[in-house]
């Protein structure tokens, strides 16, 4: 039996194309509550080249059902991710696990959890001072909802 081998160039280009292709995402483990409700929680951030992912736990801690949805994508509500270095604003670019907000609202039960995950594009380069809210960390003083803001998230050295 004969085995052939690639050529070294082949070999360098599929190493630099998985390299490029993800194998260097960056994940930051943070666990970081809500200031003023800890029972939501910044899981974590997921970086790569082609997007920011973001996960957040929607857990229930007390003895009362209550309810949460999520702002669609391109709503003024929606949620987005600001470089406090630069002042880079990053739109929500998609969003799921919780129901839409003008559609109905999802009920988060006693002992029960919800994990939200929103995609936001690629950070710039070096942020690593960020802020996380829905409706730009700005709500609306006519509005009855509870809006998301996670006010200084700090990443670790990259």
């Amino acid at each position: 039996m004969r085995c052939l081998l690639p050529s070294a160039p082949l070999l360098v280009a599929l190493s630099a194309l998985a390299m490029a292709c993800g194998a260097h995402a960056q994940s930051f483990k943070l666990q970081l509550p809500l200031e003023s409700d800890p029972d939501v929680v910044l899981q974590d951030i997921v970086l790569d080249a082609r997007q920011t992912r973001v996960t957040l736990l929607v857990k229930n801690t007390t003895d009362e059902a209550f309810e949460a949805c999520a702002q669609p994508t391109g709503s003024a509500d929606a949620f987005t991710l600001k470089d406090l270095g630069s002042g880079a604003v990053l739109q929500q670019q998609a969003i799921s696990g919780l129901t839409f907000c003008n559609v109905k609202m999802d009920v988060v039960k006693p002992g029960r959890t919800k994990i939200l995950k929103i995609t936001f594009p690629p950070l710039p380069a070096g942020a690593s001072r960020l802020q996380l809210g829905e409706a730009s960390c700005q709500p609306r003083p006519d509005s009855d909802m509870d809006y998301w803001c996670f006010k200084n998230i700090v990443l670790p050295a990259r």
